[in-house]
């Protein structure tokens, strides 16, 4: 998201960047310009080009329009761009001012460009997202996963739950070269699991991350030794009415653990001690971070442990966009 006119809906990466034949490719930017997207909204829900098909679909009631070359699995994890505008109010108070476009203007009119040698710059940098925070379209997605070491085994077992109202997809990636990047299609109300070998293959160190549309995030990291011994069980809760998360840990070891949970949005931590076969718990107000949060815990008798939550409340209203990219 580089350049926002008062008049444009932008759709910057929505959090799941698969590659090759992993699903759907890497997300680029799309801008809307419409009266019914004025104000530089953003919209992180997956969409592709047929998204702009299924638009057509939408608006003139499907029937003998459909375009029946579009797959189901498609048609369930990408959206139809309904969520970019507010129909409802076309033409409401706001009013812009466009920028000035004479920069853009040609040196003379009356000169026929045949042609134009593109010189890249000298100096190159990777393009920077502009500072601030956006307005932001509410979306149908409600996502989470919980992961824990298995004592039967020793893999690494991870649930996936949507109770969105949206099939949404997620994909894992693992630190070791022994796992491929896998991932997990999920509709809406459903559950999916799957488990990762890690000592029985002879994988020391457990390393996986969890990706998600609009910032979804999660990171289970530790040695197999040091999960094993510390036995505890991460759970992240959400609350949309109160809009908050609870972080609840269980710790099923025989001896007590330390726990510290950062709140990366704020820098502050918070410790639990938490006894043999108790439980810990807190909740942070997600009210004015406007849903988003990101929280990272570990444990102090073994620092290869950290378990890292982040991403987006949803609660049916519109947002903000992420202020961490925001800056």
């Amino acid at each position: 998201m580089s350049t926002v006119s008062t008049m444009n809906e932008i759709f910057p990466g929505d959090g799941f960047h698969p590659m090759g034949p992993y699903g759907l490719g890497m997300r680029v930017p799309m801008i809307v310009i419409s009266p019914w997207s004025k104000g530089g909204w953003v919209n992180s829900q997956v969409f592709d080009h047929t998204s702009l098909i299924r638009f057509i679909e939408t608006r003139f009631g499907g029937g003998p329009l459909t375009e029946t070359n579009i797959t189901p699995w498609r048609r369930a994890v990408t959206g139809d761009l309904t969520s970019a505008f507010d129909f409802d109010k076309p033409n409401g108070p706001q009013k812009f001012s466009l920028p000035s476009t004479d920069a853009f203007k040609p040196p003379a009119y009356d000169v026929f460009y045949d042609n134009f040698d593109v010189v890249p710059p000298a100096d190159q940098a990777v393009p920077k997202q502009e500072p601030g925070i956006r307005p932001a379209r509410a979306l149908p997605y409600s996502l989470n996963a919980h992961g824990a070491l298995q004592d039967s085994d020793g893999s690494f077992h991870i649930d996936f739950e949507n109770t969105g109202s949206a099939a949404a997809v997620f994909q894992v990636r693992s630190g070791s070269d022994a796992h491929i990047p896998r991932t997990y299609t999920v509709e809406p109300g459903k559950s999916l699991s799957d488990s990762w070998d890690l000592g029985s293959i002879g994988i020391a160190d457990c390393d996986l991350s969890v990706y998600g549309p609009n910032g979804f995030f999660r990171s289970f990291k530790g040695s197999v030794a040091g999960l094993r011994n510390a036995h505890l069980d991460v759970t992240a809760i959400y609350d949309e009415a109160k809009n908050t998360i609870t972080v609840a840990i269980a710790n099923g070891a025989p001896q007590s653990a330390k726990i510290t949970v950062r709140d990366n949005y704020t820098g502050k931590s918070i410790d639990l001690k938490i006894k043999s076969g108790g439980t810990g718990s807190n909740d942070w107000s997600l009210t004015r971070l406007s849903g988003w949060y990101d929280l990272v815990i570990t444990v102090a008798d073994d620092s290869s442990i950290e378990f890292h939550f982040a991403g987006h409340v949803e609660n049916g209203k519109d947002s903000i966009s992420d202020p961490a990219l925001g800056r």
